[in-house]
């Protein structure tokens, strides 16, 4: 708890500085509403794209423009934390935790040996944790706008269900999916410097096919790039599950094979198909939406079943939610090492004990402490919908228009933003 209360504290304090410190008298550069930016943190962002990835001249005109351009960014990104914080949006610590964890596996280090790996190319963890922790509430707060102000038109949905080609729901994948991160909003030249990277790591691949994503990424990686690159590692995820930004290339691809890069809204991906099987899909399926919540390594805690029947009693006497509990009884019961995880996913691909508590419950019901995995937790029904073929394209050509008004939608909220907020730029 005191490593997130400090990261809680370097976020307050200054949201924007990830590197080392640059030993110059630092200036404020920037007034956004109550909130300033420094010289270094423009110059630190701008440094690490300069020195990681450009080979630039030493133009003076061209490093005004960069300038220029990060600044702008870093407003905005100012912009986006305010109106989080004025809507008391914020992230899950645990999905952080993973986060973190999964990009660690990525380059085969425990958390240990991560952080001292970051630390020898010149980064600071908890700075590198908030860095972390940015992104996805950059992408939190951006997704709901988008979500709430697209006006989507069924002959639009229409339209884009008829150029579809036919999916085989019942080809299965297991992908190691990377995301590069870009800024909202991002330039030119930041989108051709990860796309540039991404296709340097699949000409390797294409080379030697021995060598996995994984090692490419350790040999190749630098500073800037392990600040921008997530992973997602997926067990067998069927072709109606993956991101629709691939689905021109899953009917041929093959073990082994490297798909991308491909421009999304939220940052330039890549994907290694680790298997591809066939699994019968038996339709109508059953799509849940659950949250799972409970304490890992908790078998021999006597009183874990007590305590998380306190906590159900709890948030069902008052009406009250997970996280609204979990903020204020968990620390005094001691649970330190709790998951709290929302998953959306087909009925039948829950574990089966989960699968069981499922469905018995109502929409919002928690079930009885149940031992999963390696602990004990508590199952809540959110949400379920029963879909078939034709929902189920009609729902993917919905969240393809979605990603397409995304940059559109960004564009106006972001003008709204600044024409509502003080800025000022110094000299």
């Amino acid at each position: 708890m005191k490593f997130w209360k400090t990261l809680i504290l370097i976020f307050i304090i200054n949201t924007s500085i990830v590197f080392g410190e640059i030993k110059t008298t630092d200036k404020i550069v920037a007034l956004v509403n109550h909130h300033i930016i420094l010289d270094s943190d423009v110059r630190n962002s701008m440094y690490m794209i300069l020195d990681n990835i450009f080979n630039v001249d030493n133009n003076a005109l061209q490093h005004v423009v960069y300038y220029q351009q990060i600044l702008d960014q870093l407003i905005t990104d100012k912009l986006i934390f305010q109106a989080a914080t004025q809507q008391e949006i914020t992230n899950n610590y645990t999905q952080l935790n993973q986060v973190i964890c999964r990009i660690s596996n990525l380059y085969d280090m425990t958390l240990d040996q991560f952080r001292a790996y970051l630390y020898n190319t010149g980064l600071n963890y908890e700075k590198y944790c908030t860095q972390q922790y940015q992104d996805m509430l950059k992408i939190n707060i951006c997704d709901r706008v988008t979500y709430h102000r697209a006006s989507i038109l069924t002959n639009e949905i229409n339209k884009v269900v008829n150029k579809l080609e036919m999916i085989d729901f019942n080809k299965q994948f297991k992908l190691r999916h990377i995301t590069f991160s870009l800024p909202i909003q991002p330039t030119q030249n930041q989108i051709n410097t990860i796309e540039c990277f991404a296709r340097l790591l699949i000409k390797k691949k294409e080379f030697n096919k021995n060598n996995s994503i994984k090692k490419l990424i350790r040999l190749y990686s630098n500073k800037y790039i392990l600040q921008i690159i997530k992973v997602q590692e997926t067990e067998w995820v069927s072709w109606k599950d993956m991101p629709i930004i691939f689905d021109q290339h899953l009917k041929k691809i093959k073990k082994g094979d490297l798909i991308g890069p491909i421009l999304s809204h939220d940052g330039i991906h890549i994907a290694e198909v680790q298997d591809i099987r066939y699994k019968q899909l038996m339709l109508p399926i059953t799509k849940i939406k659950a949250k799972i919540f409970g304490v890992k390594d908790s078998c021999k805690n006597v009183n874990i079943v007590k305590q998380l029947l306190q906590i159900k009693e709890l948030i069902e006497k008052n009406n009250t939610t997970f996280d609204i509990i979990t903020k204020e009884k968990l620390k005094s019961m001691g649970f330190d090492n709790y998951e709290e995880n929302i998953i959306y996913k087909d009925l039948d691909d829950f574990e089966p004990s989960i699968r069981r508590a499922l469905i018995t419950l109502k929409n919002n019901e928690i079930s009885m402490p149940m031992h999963i995995y390696d602990g004990w937790y508590l199952v809540q029904l959110m949400d379920f919908s029963i879909l078939d073929y034709t929902a189920i394209i009609h729902e993917r050509a919905y969240l393809y228009l979605l990603s397409k008004k995304f940059n559109e939608i960004m564009k106006y909220w972001i003008q709204e933003l600044r024409s509502s907020s003080y800025i000022k730029i110094l000299n």
